[in-house]
């Protein structure tokens, strides 16, 4: 029976789509290049994934011979790869073969119009990784290091697939098993009742299985028993998560005023007797995770709700991103306003809870707290043009927080009372002119009139940290009539008159900072 050998155009078209190279992911050298006098030189092989002829290797009876000389079972190889796939059949089956192709002409795509690194470049990546200190800003060289660290960990133990991920200072290795293995884990005395504590809340709640790599030995893996002896971390065994949607949202109990947050993205952990659910939202400012049980007797959810304000840190307090919607929904879970949530799946509503009011949380009070202090510190800051940035670590005492309060209100015109907040009538004090015209004036004065006051007290407050001086304060007296404290007859020019501001109907003080 003859060869079904490849036609020279099916040739030309099989190199040319895997870019002159070999197709076998751990070679992948280029295949040909110029010789003397305008020729080629060219140690590529347009080899058979299935042999051309009876007796070859992976030859296949079933084929026609249209299909043996098809592009579709060729595979460009360079001249070593060639002969390695046909000495070993087993290793090399047609489906490792067609992988190989799928990604050479993957990579050869991806490559496309790109710069390939000079040897220069590689040079300066290993010097960079050694010294860490890179001679140019090389675009792939992270993802390039990763990658090869990725193929060096798989080679150990073709059985797993390894994604590594570096991330503030943490080096993270994720084993992904490709199918069933077989190992043993081996954990020190010290360790054993803290790791069947672990493991059976992995297998009741799904919560994530955490221990020392120091006090594990693996076995029936080189990959795992290269990293734990080598390795100094943390093992971390999870089951496999659904992604989810949090939809959340409040109440007002009295007059059933609704104001709906945002989205809460996640994941759902199931066990045998719980699920719980961890998300955030606003860039992970906000997270809220809880647990749920499976029993429909038990409408109870553990809930915990927290804000990664780090991540404010150095922003001026006037740019804080998402700081209404945050400081709205604490204010609100403050003042008793009831919580409610909806967990869907795909689109799916599959979990609502009833309402739950945690005005009485310790968290949800400080952290109400702390957003009204920041809020007014914001209000003060942007008033006066100041910028000051926000400090996870700030403290401030109840008085600080009562005068930046205070001063926040002056700034909004929002510091305002009638007669009834009044403890005693507001009094000031006058000194007679030269021809006592304002004893005349206070006389004549029968009819309520407003008045401005000029407090030249400066008062200071403190902004994170920061000592600001106040401007004097003008304070506006509306529909008062005056009470002089001294008899008129007996005063003299230089002399102090105490002066009382009786209210009379539609009586209004407000105060204002003085420009």
């Amino acid at each position: 029976m003859a060869r079904d050998d490849f036609p020279p155009k099916t040739i030309e078209t099989l190199k040319a789509r895997v870019a002159h190279r070999c197709s076998n992911p751990d070679c992948r050298v280029p295949t040909s290049a110029p010789s003397d006098k305008n020729k080629v030189t060219s140690i590529g092989i347009a080899a058979h994934i299935c042999a051309a002829s009876p007796g070859g290797p992976r030859f296949n009876s079933s084929m026609t011979p249209e299909e043996r000389k098809s592009i579709n079972n060729a595979i460009w190889l360079c001249s070593n790869c060639s002969i390695d796939i046909d000495r070993d059949i087993v290793r090399y089956s047609v489906e490792i073969l067609n992988e190989w192709k799928e990604k050479a002409e993957y990579a050869a795509r991806s490559e496309l119009g790109k710069k390939l690194p000079s040897g220069s470049e590689t040079i300066d990546t290993v010097a960079a990784a050694l010294t860490g200190f890179p001679k140019d800003y090389l675009a792939n060289a992270i993802s390039n290091v990763h990658q090869a660290s990725q193929k060096s960990l798989e080679k150990l133990d073709p059985r797993f697939h390894v994604k590594t991920t570096y991330t503030e200072g943490m080096t993270s290795i994720g084993i992904y098993a490709k199918e069933n293995v077989e190992g043993s884990m081996i954990i020190s005395g010290n360790n054993i009742e803290q790791y069947l504590q672990k493991y059976k809340f992995l297998l009741e709640h799904g919560t994530d299985l955490e221990l020392e790599s120091d006090s594990i030995t693996m076995e029936g893996s080189a990959l795992l028993k290269e990293l734990f002896e080598k390795g100094n971390g943390v093992l971390k065994i999870s089951k496999p998560k659904l992604a989810a949607t949090q939809k959340l949202w409040l109440v007002e109990r009295h007059t059933s005023l609704l104001e709906s947050f945002d989205d809460i993205q996640g994941a759902i952990s199931f066990g045998a007797k719980t699920f719980s659910f961890k998300g955030n939202a606003c860039q992970d400012l906000f997270n809220l995770t809880y647990q749920k049980s499976f029993d429909e007797n038990d409408d109870k959810a553990n809930i915990t709700i927290s804000l990664s304000l780090h991540q404010w840190e150095g922003i001026s307090l006037t740019s804080l991103p998402f700081f209404e919607k945050l400081h709205s929904l604490f204010e609100r879970m403050s003042n008793g306003w009831e919580m409610f949530t909806s967990l869907e799946i795909a689109g799916t509503r599959v979990f609502v809870s009833k309402g739950s009011c945690l005005d009485r949380w310790e968290y949800v009070a400080d952290t109400a707290s702390l957003l009204h202090y920041v809020s007014c510190c914001r209000t003060v800051t942007r008033y006066f043009g100041m910028d000051i940035p926000f400090s996870p670590e700030i403290s401030y005492t109840s008085d600080d927080h009562r005068k930046i309060s205070e001063a926040a209100d002056i700034v909004e015109g929002r510091k305002f009372f009638d007669a009834h907040l009044l403890s005693s009538n507001p009094t000031c004090k006058l000194i007679v002119d030269d021809d006592c015209a304002i004893l005349d004036v206070l006389q004549r004065m029968v009819q309520p009139s407003t008045i401005q006051i000029d407090d030249p007290t400066l008062e200071e407050v403190t902004v994170f940290g920061e000592r600001l001086t106040l401007p004097s304060r003008v304070i506006t007296l509306e529909n008062v009539l005056p009470r002089v404290q001294s008899p008129i007859l007996a005063l003299k020019k230089g002399d102090a008159v105490s002066v009382e501001w009786v209210p009379q109907d539609n009586f209004q003080c407000s105060i204002r900072y003085k420009s």
